[in-house]
């Protein structure tokens, strides 16, 4: 707004950006002309953050007409005759308490409003670029992760064979060293080629799978997890620099799928740990049991009954302890809320059916907060002793 001032002129005196929190006179009254020349000093300043407003003009022949004026956008046509006059004092509520800062900022956030019917109407292409960009940044998003899944399952199966490969030598040459301890040689010679030769199949798709570039050659998964973060910033950058006066807010709602998507995935991960550990404490018990029952004598019953006990004490303190049944379930509730707050802004129904979409950007950064620091508030009750949980409750 001082730079717009810089270029503002009122009773054929500069205003500068020190004006800015300078009351108006008393005897002020904002006419069509007062508003023409905010314009003109908001196209002089050339900021990107303005280039919708730059191009924002008052018809000539009504400009200064006391009863209203036609508003129209030079890029896309000019006035509409058959529509109505647009009334000042339906535009702007600055009165002569306000500031000359306050009324250039009121002026330009009125007409920096592509949606509101002034007289112009958006191009087919105007209209449908947002679309447009949030289709190409999921296309891209969905083509960024296929490859990061192509690229991951690629390095288990290089990865895999790799690890395998020489523990199989070995049993192989224990086998062919110590042929009295194998039943049957050659029988265990064909089963230890065939499971080679699967091995050497496996590595070979894991190569094949490798993602290439015709630029960059083979990328690894670090460096495409990278990219994709890349295009998740650019998305926002470009969302923040389409609708510039609530920028951050927008950016705000367009990170939450991504924070929605990281509570899903740590929920994935504790509820896979939890179930991995609840399967181990069932097979840790049923082989308990059977070891008991089918073994009468010390060994080898005693030492499976030791690693097996030593197992199920193990898995018990851990999930005791870190409660990853509990996190997951802290995480999955959020993500749920959140996605329910996402869906219903949105679709502009309650809590946000209110018709400024700026109430509802800001309702909704509110509720989306208070989940995630109750969800913050959680995970630190999770770390508390028993006994500081009471407390902490």
């Amino acid at each position: 707004m001082g730079d717009v001032l810089l270029h503002l002129a009122y009773e054929d005196q500069r205003l500068s950006e020190a004006d800015m929190l300078t009351p108006l006179p008393e005897d002020f009254v904002l006419t069509w002309e007062g508003v023409a020349a905010i314009l003109s000093a908001a196209w002089k300043t050339d900021r990107k953050e303005l280039k919708w407003t730059i191009d924002v003009e008052l018809a000539r022949q009504v400009r200064y007409a006391s009863d209203g004026a036609y508003v129209f956008h030079r890029r896309y046509r000019s006035p509409d005759r058959y529509k109505r006059y647009v009334r000042l004092e339906n535009l702007f509520t600055a009165d002569s308490y306000s500031t000359w800062g306050r009324l250039v900022e009121e002026v330009l956030e009125s007409l920096n409003d592509p949606k509101r019917e002034y007289g112009w109407s958006l191009e087919p292409a105007q209209q449908h670029e947002y679309a447009n960009s949030v289709i190409a940044y999921r296309r891209d998003v969905v083509t960024a992760e296929r490859r990061i899944r192509r690229a991951v399952l690629s390095r288990w199966l290089r990865v895999g064979p790799l690890a395998v490969t020489p523990l199989v030598l070995a049993v192989a040459g224990w086998g062919n060293l110590w042929p009295e301890e194998v039943p049957n040689l050659r029988t265990f010679n064909i089963v230890t080629i065939a499971l080679m030769l699967v091995l050497a199949v496996v590595l070979l798709v894991g190569f094949l799978l490798r993602v290439k570039d015709e630029k960059h050659g083979v990328r690894s998964v670090f460096l495409l997890r990278r990219e994709l973060e890349i295009i998740h910033d650019r998305w926002i950058l470009d969302a923040a620099q389409a609708r510039p006066t609530r920028e951050h807010r927008n950016s705000y709602r367009e990170r939450i799928p991504r924070v929605v998507e990281r509570l899903r995935r740590d929920t994935r991960f504790y509820r896979r740990i939890h179930n991995w550990f609840q399967w181990g404490v069932f097979f840790a018990s049923v082989g308990t049991t059977a070891t008991t029952a089918f073994w009468e004598t010390p060994q080898p019953g005693k030492t499976i009954l030791i690693v097996l006990g030593s197992f199920l004490a193990f898995a018990t303190a851990v999930t005791g302890y870190f409660k990853f049944r509990e996190r997951a379930y802290n995480l999955q509730q959020t993500a749920d809320q959140v996605e329910q707050h996402v869906t219903a802004f949105d679709l502009g129904i309650a809590p946000y059916s209110d018709a400024d979409t700026a109430v509802n950007l800001e309702r909704f950064a509110e509720n989306v907060e208070m989940l995630r620091v109750e969800q913050r508030k959680r995970e630190q009750q999770l770390e508390q002793p028993h006994q500081g949980q009471a407390e902490f409750i």
